[in-house]
């Protein structure tokens, strides 16, 4: 049997009625502004109330962007086979579709603190060295007549931009698989299949303003070589710091692939069970980012203009998992006191035993010769995936979870002797302490005539972490911390159980 389908979506996208989206286009930005400043870039919705300044774009949209991929065709096509001679007893499908996602608001929430409608400040250390009680803010203090304003940039300021990309559009999710499933026994069933995922235009965020290479073939404001002193003339925009031009994109990517297979058994003689492994792995070109939310403020390590330097195993990946279940009704003896005292009794459980997940190692890089200081650390030669971890018991290696032997800063390549590239360890490239737990539940379901035919009530006791084996979180995973490779915590809570009485009617 075929199925095929195609399906008609419009995908609008967040306007302000009072016209206040706003982004940057930092193709339109004047790279080398005047002394006196420039504001070319900056895009406002196209119901912005009040004149544009010279260089500011009105978008031709409320979006304050270009507007694309508002509207798709997204087909979908699936079959089922039963070979005839299968007796029922065997059955192939597969399918295809693709799903489009509308952009979250939290991709919006850039415009909040973004110009023309707000300014921030973060004052801390030296800046807010002069700060009083009295006088808690930095002079002169802005006030609702200075708005809408667009903060001019200049080879001689230092101007922060948080922004939403004008490319801006909705992420494609492409999802495809196959299985097969055979009956092998009465009431037993073998599933075994395939299930992919790519994904397109994800969130993500990044910073733009990374500083570029120079060299006597290529100069750059002048400078022929890369030192941390002359990061300010290497930079794509002068007058924005090479990590203050954050920006939320559609540009991310993401690959999904797994084996799947389980083996049910249908409920009868009182047993019902479901046995399911997963093999699978994970990959993305921001992997370390998911924990700071795919559109939130987490820069991802490593070079922000190379997607494939950043690409690897996303932070959520578990390679292997292994989750098995089950309920058991105990036969209920016939004839009283026997029937009062031990019927009606059912045991349940889950075991789930999983590998940790994907580790990347992260470095504060500040001598950074290209101004970005989210780094990942450099691998030492002769190490790799196989020797990062310690080989001894978790317990044993709380302390030192990583061989800190493979790990140390990138390597000097400034002209000054001081400045650094970026570190050569992959994103994800180790994993974190796996998982084995037990939950079980004991209950027992009493007939009852009252208030109705066919009331119960269901006295339960569960136990969550039943053998109150420890379970660990992962370590801390930033080279050079005096924390580094330490776990301090469990990721799973001592054994605890609770009573429960139910009624089901």
């Amino acid at each position: 049997m075929l199925y095929t389908g195609l399906r008609y979506e419009r995908i609008g996208q967040f306007g302000d009625e009072l016209g206040r989206n706003s982004s940057f286009d930092i193709n339109q930005a004047d790279p080398d502004p005047p002394a006196t400043g420039s504001v070319a870039g900056y895009v406002v919705a196209a119901n912005y109330q009040g004149s544009v300044p010279s260089g500011v774009i009105r978008a031709g949209n409320d979006a304050a962007n270009l507007g694309r991929g508002q509207n798709n065709l997204v087909p979908r096509i699936g079959f089922a086979w039963q070979p005839l001679n299968s007796m029922g007893k065997l059955t192939f499908r597969a399918g295809y579709g693709i799903f489009m996602s509308q952009p979250t608001g939290q991709a919006f929430f850039q415009s909040v603190w973004g110009p023309p409608f707000s300014l921030l400040r973060l004052n801390n250390g030296r800046a807010n060295a002069s700060a009083t009680f009295a006088h808690p803010f930095p002079e002169p203090f802005p006030t609702p007549g200075l708005f809408p304003h667009f903060p001019a940039y200049s080879s001689t300021a230092n101007v922060s931009i948080d922004t939403v990309s004008p490319d801006l559009r909705p992420s494609v999710v492409q999802q495809y698989g196959l299985n097969w499933q055979v009956e092998f026994a009465r009431d037993w069933l073998l599933e075994t299949g395939y299930a992919g995922t790519r994904g397109t235009h994800l969130l993500r965020f990044r910073s733009l303003n990374q500083a570029l290479s120079s060299s006597p073939e290529n100069s750059i404001r002048g400078t022929t070589a890369n030192t941390v002193a002359n990061i300010g003339l290497r930079v794509p925009v002068q007058g924005v710091p090479p990590e203050a031009l954050n920006l939320v994109e559609s540009a991310g990517s993401s690959w999904y692939n797994g084996l799947e297979v389980s083996v049910s058994k249908r409920f009868s003689r009182g047993l019902q069970g479901l046995g399911s492994y997963t093999f699978s792995k994970t990959m993305d070109s921001d992997g370390n980012n998911i924990n700071g939310t795919s559109a939130g403020n987490a820069q991802p390590p490593g070079d922000q203009n190379s997607p494939r330097q950043r690409w690897g195993r996303t932070s959520f990946n578990r390679t292997h998992r292994f989750v098995l279940s089950g309920t058991y009704a105990l036969p209920s003896p016939q004839g009283y006191p026997a029937k009062a005292v031990f019927g009606g009794w059912s045991a349940s459980g889950v075991l789930t035993i999983q590998t940790g997940t994907a580790l990347t190692i992260a470095y504060t890089n500040l001598t950074n010769v290209f101004g970005i200081s989210s780094d990942r650390a450099q691998l030492t030669q002769g190490c790799n995936k196989s020797n990062l971890v310690n080989p001894s018991s978790i317990e044993k290696k709380l302390g030192v979870y990583f061989n800190t032997s493979c790990f140390t800063a990138p390597p000097v390549v400034g002209a000054d002797g001081i400045g650094t590239t970026f570190g050569n360890s992959s994103t994800g490239i180790a994993d974190g302490p796996g998982q084995s737990n037990v939950d079980l539940a004991v209950m027992r379901t009493v007939g009852m005539r009252w208030p109705r035919e066919n009331t119960y009530v269901q006295l339960r006791a569960e136990f969550f972490n039943a053998l109150n084996h420890p379970q660990f979180s992962n370590p801390n995973r930033t080279y050079g911390s005096s924390t580094f490779g330490i776990i301090s915590s469990t990721s799973v809570n001592p054994r605890v159980g609770q009573l429960a009485i139910k009624l089901i009617f």
